[in-house]
C-alpha cells in the first residue's frame, strides 16, 4: 500500500506498519575527540531503529592531522555488532580477542559483541589526510545476544555494476548477492556509488524496513530530492528501489526485518531489558574481568561509563 498525494509524491510516513513511505530523519552534528565530525542519525527521537540498525554515525568528511587523530580509549559492547566502512582514510581496530586490524577504504571491520567485547578505534600511527565514512550498530536479536564474541575484517565484498553505477554489498543480501559477513537476522547494508550519475532500480524485499543514508552529492527517489548528510526512512513493502543519483553521488542502503523485540541502549550497550544493560554496566565498572578483557595493545586509558539513574527507566 502507497502513501501518495494528489501529485503522486510519496507523504511522510503514517502510523502504518508495513507501508512505505519517505521521512527524514532528524539527526545532531557534533564533534567528537580532537576535532572530528560526526552527524548521528540513528537512534533519533522519532526513528529508533531501521529493521535491525540501530546506530548510525557519519563520520565526517574532514581532514587529520597527526596532533588530531582519532584516538578513543577501550570501551565495551554488548548485545550488537559493529559494522565500519570507510570512503577515506583509515582506521587501527584493537579488542580484548588480541585482534589488531587496520581498516581502508572497501573493507568492512565486523565485530560482534554479543555477551561482552572490549575495544579501541585509532587513526594507525602517523596518519594524516582525509577522513570519511560510517559507523553501524546491529542489534541482535535475543537468541543470539549473549554469543561469543568475534571479530572479523572482509575485502572479497560481493561488487557489480548497473549502468555505470557501482555496488558492493558490505553485509546482508541484495539482487541475489550474499556478504560474506556474518550476521543474525536477515538484512542489507550495501554501498551504492555513481561517479557518473545516473539511474538504477534495485529488487528489495518488500517485508525489509529500508533507510538511505546520503553520503555525497545528492539522490532522487519518487519525485523527492535527497541531500546529502541526511539520512531517510522508508517504511516496508517495496519489491524495487528506483534511485537517480548526480555525479559524484554516494548513497548507502541499509535495512532489514523488523526484530520485533525491545531494543534498549544505554551508553555502548545494546540489551532487549535494563537488567541486561544494568548488569553490563556493573561489570564494565568492575573492569578488566572474565566479561571484559583487556585491550593489552591499546595504550591509553579506559573510556568511563556515565552512570545509569536506577529510578530512570529506559524506553525501547
Amino acid at each position: 500500500m502507497s502513501n501518495l498525494n494528489e501529485n503522486g509524491e510519496l507523504v511522510e510516513c503514517p502510523n502504518q506498519a508495513g507501508a512505505p513511505c519517505l521521512k527524514q530523519v532528524s539527526s545532531r552534528k557534533s564533534i567528537l575527540g580532537s576535532g572530528l565530525p560526526i552527524i548521528r542519525h540513528l537512534p533519533s527521537r522519532e526513528q529508533r531503529l531501521i529493521g535491525p540498525w540501530c546506530f548510525l554515525d557519519h563520520i565526517g568528511p574532514t581532514s587529520l592531522s597527526v596532533e588530531n587523530a582519532v584516538d578513543v580509549g577501550t570501551h565495551p559492547h554488548t548485545g550488537l555488532q559493529t559494522v565500519t566502512w570507510l570512503f577515506e582514510g583509515a582506521l587501527l581496530h584493537k579488542d580484548s580477542l588480541g585482534y589488531e586490524q587496520v581498516i581502508e577504504p572497501g573493507q568492512l571491520n565486523l565485530m560482534t559483541a554479543g555477551h561482552g567485547i572490549c575495544h579501541s578505534e585509532e587513526n594507525p600511527p602517523g596518519f594524516s589526510g582525509p577522513m570519511h565514512g560510517l559507523q553501524f550498530w546491529i542489534a541482535l536479536p535475543a537468541e543470539h545476544e549473549d554469543t561469543a564474541p568475534a571479530f572479523a575484517h572482509h575485502t572479497d565484498l560481493p561488487r557489480w555494476e548497473q549502468a555505470g553505477i557501482h555496488i558492493t554489498l558490505v553485509v546482508g543480501e541484495l539482487d541475489g548477492k550474499q556478504s560474506p559477513a556474518k550476521v543474525f537476522s536477515p538484512l542489507v547494508g550495501a554501498d551504492i556509488e555513481a561517479p557518473n550519475g545516473g539511474s538504477l532500480t534495485l529488487p528489495v524485499p518488500s517485508d525489509f524496513e529500508l533507510g538511505l543514508c546520503i553520503n555525497e552529492g545528492s539522490a532522487n527517489l519518487e519525485g523527492r530530492m535527497l541531500e546529502v548528510g541526511e539520512l531517510y526512512y522508508l517504511g516496508q513493502g517495496r519489491e524495487q528501489l528506483t534511485l537517480t543519483l548526480e555525479p559524484g553521488s554516494r548513497v548507502m542502503l541499509l535495512g532489514g526485518e523488523p526484530l520485533h523485540q525491545p531494543v534498549l541502549l544505554w551508553w555502548n550497550f545494546v540489551g532487549r531489558d535494563q537488567a541486561r544493560l544494568e548488569s553490563a554496566l556493573a561489570d564494565w565498572n568492575a573492569w578488566p574481568n572474565e566479561r571484559f578483557g583487556d585491550v593489552a595493545a591499546y595504550q591509553g586509558k579506559p573510556l568511563k561509563a556515565p552512570a545509569l539513574d536506577p529510578q530512570v527507566r529506559l524506553k525501547a
